[in-house]
Formats: structure tokens, C-alpha cells, sequence
């Protein structure tokens, strides 16, 4: 799958717009992006739009233009415990982009011999429109890099040159710091200040301090509230979501998701996904027993729990970044289990700015004590009706599936009958039952008639196939009814 080359070729081929091979000047001019928290610099067009993520194990940049559609990305992960190579890193990287754009293509992939660098050339469609770019990666026992682009294909020739420079002038750390004094340089942010109103549910279950302008969802004892669309991207989550199986096949209602159970930090990203958010990335997940015994203390029903750090983007591409303490119940007989959520997040690029403000609406979050009681019995007896339902549909779809197999079953038997009667015909044989002994049976044949309990035989007319009318021959008295060979069968058992 790979070719090989040696790290030295290599370099100018994974840094081709390096110190030492630059690319030609970009039509448009590039302008400084700096940022204080954490440091690093971008030179890019204005219009050119800068997204990050950073924390003590990894530090991520994404530099696009304004339509969001080619960009400019840069990653670097502590690589100390992973031990990753390039080549790992490059499949990670094509299982990541292959689960958004299905009809990834790579191509022009080639490693170095040691594995410390390799580099891929992608393809894909986005909205039906092709891309194609290039990601370069690079390992070695302290960190991973990786490196890439990517346009849509009808402009990749034109701005690829200006992509590969804006790649090679990311820089980390504060430039000014170095020849600036203290007092020079540009203070840090100080961190966001919002007046905060308190919030009730109508039903008096939750009480909230917030922000005057985010939206309040609250009753039952579950609560949802968001920054106004267009903002930041920042809200407080305290809701609990039934999961029903596929494989039930039964219709759900808006707040309950579909799957398979999965342990809390993988079924997190489904809930964000449910409101149009993307790119959902598990930075953490940290199991946490004391949390899963004090959940089955009140609900009595066995649970795993996780704090989960999550990043994604939101429907108007903003970085977002919360933590969040998730509960899974145990499924019950019937595949059906729910999933309590609880936390915060705020803008993933000043998500330390924000974590003061979002202190004080965790902190203020108030749940009437007998309401909470109340809220986990209920959501179990939604749980217990929900499975109940579901039995009596299981019970419907077996009671179903008997009538079809007593219907396939007559269908049968009266093909079987209908069969025998023609062989019988073909055969020149015939069976009649004597009521008056008992149901013993007769066979007629081509030359006589014959009692099947004794052997005993009557020869020809008129007790032959073609005159016999089922006269019995013992007691003329009698007319015997006429069987099948399939009806003697089934009262004989042979």
C-alpha cells in the first residue's frame, strides 16, 4: 500500500513550503492572526477565518476561508503513552474523514522507512461537491503532527499555493513576548462577565441563574438552556433520554434516541448530534463509581457512569467544548435503557474565559429534593410503560406470527390433500371407513378390495377401482365414506 522513502527525501516533500523551500507569494495578502491563550500566530488572508482547541495533551488549528470550505488544519498530540507512527496516524485519519464522507479516495501515499513520516493524498465529496487535498504526518516518542489541506477540486489549482503558505507560518508561542517587555505586551483577556437571572420551571421542579437572553427549557425536572443562536456557542444540560433498540422497530417520540446500548461516552455525541451539531470529538472519559453507586441509591437500578470532556462544532461551525456527567441504566429484558446527562459547555476557544460564568449557573442549579424523588420514579415507570408497550407489541407480533403459521399450515394441508387425492387417482386406489366397525379402513385397487385389519380381499366387480361405490363388503347395509390417502395417513399415524 505504501512506498517507502527515506526521512531526508522526505523533508521537502512533507514541508514544502518550509525555511528552506518557499512557495510562491499568494495573490491576496496575508495578515498576522495572533492569540494570547494559548500563544500562536497565523499568517492568513483577512477574511480568512481561525478556529483552535487546545489542552495539556494535544493543540489543534483549523485556518478557513469564509465560506468554511477550503481549509487549513494543523494538529499536535502528546504521543508518550499512544507510541503512534505515521502510519497509524494516517489510518486514524482516513477512518475519521471515511465516517463523514464515505467516498473517501487515497492516493499517492507514501511513508518513510522508519514510519516517522508519512504523507496521503485525499478526495471526497462534500454536499456534492468534490474535494481533494493532502495531509502530511509526522511521529517520534514525544509528540504526533499532523499536516493538511483540502478545497473544493475546482479551485484547489488557485489556492493551493496559498494554503501550503499558510500552513508553513503557524507558529507556536507569543512572538511579541520575545522582544516586547512585560509591560509592552498585550494583557490577557479578563474573563466574560454576564448578569445572571434566576429562571423557574413553571411546574417549580428546577431553578437556574442564567444569562437574560438564553433560551429556558425546563419541566419535570429536566432542564435544557443555550446561548441565543449566533452567539457563542454555550449552554447547561440536566435531561434524561429513553434508548430504544433498532431492532424493536417501534415509533419514538422526539426525546428518545434510537441504539444500541453503548457505554456514556460513546452515546454522548448522539445526543449533541440530535441538534444538528458535528465533528464530535471524546477528549476524555473518566469512569466514576461513586457517581453510578449514588444513582442506583435512588433509582435502584444498576448503571455505569462517565465524566466525559467532549468537543465539536455547532450548525453555525463554532468550536464547542463541555464536560458533562453521564448515567446509562442497565437495559431491561426488552433492550430499552435511559441516559441521565448533566453538564456545561462553552466556546471551545475561550472556554477559559468562560468557566468562571459557567461556575455560577452549575452552582445555582436547584432540583426541589421530593420533585428529584419523584423525577427518577417517574422516569422509571416511563421505562416500566415503555416496556410494556413493548412486550404487548412483542406479543401482538408473535400472536401475528401464529395466525401466519396456522394460515401457512391450512395452506399446506390442503395442498398435501389435494396431492394425495391425484396420486390416489394416478394409482387407481381409493380408502374408504367402515363407521359401523369402528373406523376401520377399506382399500380399493384396480382388482378388488382389501380389508387393511384382517388382509381380508374381495376380487373384481364390484369391488374393483372402477365399480366400487363403498358398499361394505361385510355389511352391505353400510355405505362407507371416502378418504384420501393424506386423510388415512393422519388418522393412522403412518
Amino acid at each position: 500500500m505504501f512506498s517507502r522513502l527515506r526521512p531526508a527525501s522526505l523533508l521537502l516533500f512533507l514541508f514544502p513550503c518550509s525555511e528552506s523551500a518557499s512557495c510562491p507569494a499568494p495573490a491576496d495578502p496575508l495578515s498576522r492572526y495572533v492569540s494570547e491563550r494559548p500563544p500562536f500566530t497565523v499568517l492568513r488572508p483577512e477574511s480568512w477565518k481561525v478556529r483552535y482547541e487546545a489542552s495539556p495533551e494535544f493543540f489543534r488549528v483549523w485556518v478557513s476561508d469564509a465560506g468554511l470550505a477550503s481549509q487549513v488544519e494543523i494538529s499536535l498530540e502528546d504521543n508518550r503513552s499512544a507510541r503512534s507512527d505515521s502510519v497509524a496516524l494516517l489510518r486514524a485519519k482516513a477512518r475519521d474523514l471515511r465516517s463523514r464522507f464515505p467516498d473517501l479516495a487515497l492516493t499517492e501515499v507514501v511513508a518513510c522507512e522508519d514510519l516517522s513520516c508519512a504523507a496521503a493524498t485525499v478526495a471526497f465529496t462534500r454536499e456534492r461537491v468534490p474535494f481533494k487535498g493532502r495531509f502530511y504526518f509526522q511521529s517520534d516518542p514525544m509528540q504526533t503532527v499532523i499536516r493538511g489541506y483540502a478545497a473544493p477540486l475546482a479551485r484547489l489549482e488557485g489556492e493551493r499555493n496559498l494554503m501550503l503558505n499558510i500552513l508553513a507560518n503557524i507558529r507556536w508561542g507569543n512572538p511579541r513576548s520575545a522582544d516586547q517587555p512585560a509591560a509592552a505586551r498585550a494583557p490577557q483577556a479578563p474573563p466574560v462577565q454576564m448578569q445572571l437571572v434566576k429562571r423557574r420551571s413553571a411546574d417549580g421542579s428546577v431553578s437556574l441563574l442564567l444569562p437574560a437572553d438564553w433560551t429556558f427549557q425546563g419541566q419535570s425536572g429536566r432542564v435544557l438552556a443555550v446561548a441565543p443562536e449566533g452567539s457563542v456557542c454555550a449552554g447547561f444540560i440536566f435531561t434524561s433520554f429513553q434508548v430504544i433498540p433498532p431492532q424493536l422497530r417501534i415509533p419514538v417520540t422526539p426525546d428518545v434516541i434510537q441504539s444500541p446500548y453503548l457505554a456514556p461516552s460513546r452515546f454522548l455525541p448522539l445526543v449533541f448530534q440530535k441538534f444538528g451539531n458535528r465533528n464530535m470529538r471524546i477528549l476524555q472519559a473518566t469512569p466514576d463509581p461513586q457517581a453510578a453507586a449514588a444513582y442506583m441509591q435512588h433509582s435502584r437500578t444498576r448503571c455505569v457512569a462517565e465524566k466525559v470532556v467532549l468537543s465539536w462544532d455547532s450548525p453555525r461551525s463554532q468550536p464547542c467544548l463541555g464536560g458533562f456527567l453521564v448515567f446509562n441504566g442497565q437495559p431491561g429484558v426488552s433492550g430499552i435503557w435511559t441516559s441521565l446527562v448533566a453538564g456545561l459547555w462553552g466556546p471551545g476557544q475561550e472556554i477559559d474565559r468562560y468557566i468562571p460564568v459557567l461556575d455560577q449557573i452549575g452552582k445555582s442549579f436547584g432540583i426541589n429534593d421530593q420533585y428529584a424523588a419523584n423525577y427518577i420514579r417517574e422516569g422509571l415507570d416511563n421505562l416500566r410503560r415503555q416496556q410494556a408497550r413493548t412486550q404487548e407489541a412483542m406479543r401482538d407480533l408473535n400472536r401475528a406470527r401464529e395466525d401466519n403459521q396456522r394460515a401457512w399450515e391450512a395452506r399446506q394441508e390442503r395442498k398435501d390433500a389435494s396431492n394425495a387425492r391425484w396420486d390416489d387417482y394416478r394409482r387407481g386406489n381409493s380408502y374408504w371407513i367402515s363407521e359401523l366397525e369402528g373406523g376401520k379402513i377399506y382399500q380399493t385397487d384396480p382388482w378388488g378390495t382389501r380389508d387393511t385389519v384382517t388382509g381380508d380381499r374381495w376380487e373384481g366387480a364390484p369391488h374393483d377401482y372402477i365399480r366400487f361405490e363403498g358398499q361394505n363388503p361385510r355389511h352391505p347395509s353400510e355405505n362407507m365414506r371416502e378418504l384420501s390417502s393424506h386423510e388415512v395417513q393422519k388418522l393412522t399415524g403412518r
